[in-house]
């Protein structure tokens, strides 16, 4: 079992197993199996050309060790510290459950720049996770930083 949420809630926080950007993803329909298709994980962006868009990233999430529900949030944070894109859901843990899946969408992304940016996990408002996306433009492109932007 989690660790103990909050002085007296006697709720026990979720784990985060993995968290995976990826062009998109389903979980099994017919079959309550619970299993999830990934399609096309990367960890890094190419684009021709800033702003850049894509019809879709998808961030599948795995969590553990949880009862009842959350509320998750994904942030998209640029270069330059500015928020890009945001995705809220409620993970359930059905009564029984020991792992879910959890798939949050991003239709219509646009990036404004290349560089590192970070994808942030959080549950019930708190950080648990960050790790980086890397985007690439074409040769000679440079990385958007502070407010420096072109």
């Amino acid at each position: 079992m989690g660790e103990v949420w909050g002085p007296s809630s006697g709720r026990p926080v979720p784990r985060l197993l993995a968290s995976l950007p990826c062009e998109d993803a389903a979980l099994s329909q017919g079959v309550a199996d619970g299993r999830v298709s990934l399609q096309r994980v990367f960890f890094d962006l190419y684009a021709d050309r800033f702003p850049a868009g894509f019809d879709r990233m998808t961030v599948a999430n795995f969590w553990a060790g949880g009862e009842g529900t959350y509320r998750t949030t994904i942030r998209l944070v640029g270069p330059d510290g500015e928020e890009v894109a945001r995705g809220e859901a409620e993970l359930a843990f059905p009564e029984g459950a020991v792992t879910v899946a959890q798939l949050v969408y991003f239709p219509g992304l646009a990036l404004p720049g290349p560089g590192t940016y970070a994808v942030e996990v959080l549950l019930d408002d708190t950080p648990v996770h960050t790790y980086t996306l890397v985007v690439v433009g074409p040769e000679g492109t440079e990385e958007v930083k502070g407010d420096e932007q072109g």
